[in-house]
């Protein structure tokens, strides 16, 4: 029998999701080419010199408890690639402007006494809460991450939550003021210690949905910490290049695709800027859903999907500041100084109007910011004992204000809960929603979520019913990435889901697939 050729797949874009999606279809046989639009690989998992040399700071995204949690990660092992997880006994805290903080520790008895020190019966409430979950969290964490419908994983943690799973789905889909107020029997402080995680997702404290992001984030916490990656989050990038290079894949960066091909009903490649044409079998697009419609041609998908595409919602844009500092940040509180995650926001309140004045395309008067301390445990991350700071809020993805006055805000609020910290930098770097969407086309506004986590984007609505698990209606498109189930951080579930889809989908991969499952088998056994 005569050898095939091998089938020709482009994937659009060189984050995390299109490695991933790239290795699995190179490991099976096919052709593949990652088109990326920056000059270098990574995307949102990206870490480069951004302020002074060595010190080296994350462009995105900056810490990992989901990633840790993430069969499509686990199943690379990135360990044997030379990545190595830092992981911090205080995976963040929230401090107050009277000096006092609430932690959240690896330990569920640390961070019990954390919340009671705050308000007497939120560390009995928050041990009752994590007692029956804690042995679950990683199947909940699968369950969340799973293809639509995630039928086997939601049957197990059914059979095993029979008692209280009711009322912990109950709070979860609600908002994180409410699941907090709740299970703190109203107290404030204990709450605000939890909606500070649920802005990691961008929505404010008191958004349908949201109760999930802060819990999930905690409940990680205690079952993995939150980690990050020795030398910064680059590190998961240049693991899956190598990974991809020794399969026989190539990327190409600072290539802009313009359009995706389409002839006789199906794709036939995609064109880049300037007009050269990469012929492919079928087409792996990662880039976020607003931008995908403009890639195609009109009524690709049908007029409603492609509706559906140009009308998706992005949430607010993150502003980005990183600093290079010559010492730790000055905390008032204690348990700040020696926390990963330092969420700077204070009281239940000013987290909500936070949140609230943000919807609303105002500017925080005092933005609630997720701060990152990586050098703290991470030595690589500045020379001479030197420090990074990662600080980030979210803001409307356009304001007629200038980014120095926009800087302003959150220096100031910083400065609340640690005096003087300015004397300590050596160099400051500004990054602006436009900013980050001009380096990366596919986070619209500086949207890191790739669209808000609102309930009617999420799930299989994300970005549609008919897209949701990685095919489209146009034979030999593919989708994955942030705007598809189950949206942003750094797992690569979505990248694994479309190739998996397009290789079980096209006949003339299926040796191929065969091939590549029979592989993954050989190795498993070997391992074992």
């Amino acid at each position: 029998m005569p050898n095939r050729p091998r089938p020709r797949v482009i994937v659009v874009g060189a984050g995390h999701n299109g490695l991933v999606a790239a290795l699995h279809l190179a490991r099976a046989g096919c052709d593949v080419t990652v088109a990326e639009h920056a000059p270098h690989p990574g995307g949102a998992t990206s870490t480069s010199e951004l302020t002074l040399p060595g010190f080296r700071h994350d462009h995105c995204a900056g810490f990992n408890p989901v990633t840790v949690v993430s069969p499509a990660i686990a199943e690379l092992e990135l360990e044997r690639e030379g990545v190595q997880w830092i992981t911090p006994e205080v995976p963040m805290a929230h401090p107050f402007a009277d000096g006092t903080a609430i932690a959240l520790h690896r330990d569920v008895a640390a961070t019990a006494a954390s919340l009671e020190a705050a308000s007497a019966g939120a560390g009995r409430a928050w041990r009752e809460l994590i007692a029956p979950t804690m042995p679950h969290a990683d199947a909940l964490a699968r369950a969340i991450l799973s293809p639509l419908p995630p039928l086997a994983p939601t049957a197990r943690l059914a059979l095993a939550w029979r008692r209280f799973g009711l009322e912990l789905a109950r709070r979860a889909l609600g908002s994180v003021e409410a699941f907090g107020l709740d299970l703190f029997d109203g107290a404030e402080r204990p709450t605000a210690w939890l909606a500070g995680s649920s802005q990691h997702s961008g929505l404010p404290p008191d958004t349908a949905g949201s109760g999930m992001f802060g819990f999930l984030l905690q409940l990680l916490g205690h079952a993995h910490g939150w980690p990050f990656p020795r030398g910064g989050q680059g590190a998961i990038s240049d693991a899956l290049v190598r990974l991809l290079q020794r399969e026989g894949g190539r990327v190409r960066c600072g290539v802009h695709v313009e359009a995706v091909l389409v002839r006789a009903g199906r794709v036939a490649g995609v064109r880049l800027f300037g007009g050269e044409e990469l012929a492919a079998d079928a087409v792996v697009s990662t880039v976020s859903a607003g931008v995908l419609a403009r890639l195609l041609p009109q009524g690709a998908l049908g007029e409603r999907l492609m509706r559906r595409l140009r009308h998706w919602r992005y949430g607010t844009g993150a502003f980005k500041l990183d600093y290079a500092l010559d010492a730790p940040m000055p905390w008032t509180a204690p348990q700040a100084r020696a926390a990963a995650v330092v969420h700077v926001g204070g009281e239940l309140y000013e987290l909500s109007e936070a949140g609230q004045e943000s919807q609303r395309g105002e500017v925080p008067q005092r933005p609630t910011i997720v701060v990152g301390q990586h050098s703290l445990f991470d030595p690589t991350r500045a020379p001479g004992g030197g420090h990074t700071l990662y600080a980030y809020a979210h803001v409307p993805a356009a304001y007629p204000w200038s980014a120095d006055e926009v800087a302003a805000r959150l220096e100031d609020n910083l400065e609340r809960f640690a005096p003087g910290w300015r004397a300590h930098v050596l160099e400051r770097h500004v990054r602006t929603p436009h900013q980050t969407e001009h380096e990366n086309p596919s986070l619209v506004g500086g949207d890191l979520a790739g669209g808000t986590y609102e309930l009617d984007q999420q799930l299989m609505f994300r970005p549609a019913p008919e897209l949701c698990r990685y095919r489209t209606p146009l034979r030999g498109l593919y989708i994955a990435g942030s705007s598809v189930h189950p949206g942003g951080a750094v797992h690569g579930m979505s990248g694994r889901g479309a190739a998996r889809a397009l290789l079980a989908d096209r006949a003339p991969l299926r040796l191929g697939a065969l091939r590549y499952r029979a592989a993954r088998s050989i190795a498993g056994r070997s391992r074992a």
